[in-house]
């Protein structure tokens, strides 16, 4: 554990000294947590002491996020099904069904776009990341954004997908 602990740490020195947030995404998740019944959680392919570190080197542990129904790289090696485990915590815990007419997934990568499709998920892509938007439309995303920083877009690309 102790060197778990410290590659951690290590990685928090170099995520902070590489990376940064993307410019809208702590208003976007403020925006997301005044949602009405909204649930929000954190899917990736990262372990999730990983995922959490990530967030936290940038500031965005602290937001209204579910831990306990998110899913990660070991919980399935196989991103596709992290959604259905994702909905499966989700359903348990909150005592109802989460299935893709009530689940958005927000992701900026292809990986991310098909996981969502394939997993049961509506997908708002954003263009923030190394691909183009027009690799995400092609790839089948619900609804492609150039960026977060419209948090009135964000939040009104979330519900037109959650209507269709």
């Amino acid at each position: 554990m102790r060197c778990i602990g410290k590659s951690l740490l290590v990685r928090r020195a170099d995520l902070a000294a590489r990376g940064r947030a993307l410019p809208g995404v702590r208003a976007a998740l403020d925006a997301l947590a005044q949602m009405d019944g909204a649930v929000k959680s954190v899917l990736t392919g990262n372990i999730r002491p990983n995922a959490f570190v990530k967030l936290d080197t940038f500031g965005l542990a602290g937001h209204p996020l579910d831990w306990d129904i998110g899913a990660f790289g070991f919980d399935d090696h196989v991103r596709a099904n992290l959604v259905g485990i994702a909905h499966r915590r989700a359903a348990e815990k909150y005592g109802v069904p989460f299935v893709r007419d009530n689940t958005v997934l927000i992701g900026d990568t292809p990986n991310d776009v098909r996981a969502g499709l394939e997993g049961g998920a509506k997908v708002v892509a954003v263009a923030t990341g190394s691909d183009r938007a027009e690799v995400l439309v092609e790839t089948g995303a619900d609804t492609v954004l150039p960026n977060l920083e419209d948090t009135a877009s964000f939040m009104a690309a979330v519900k037109q997908v959650l209507l269709s």
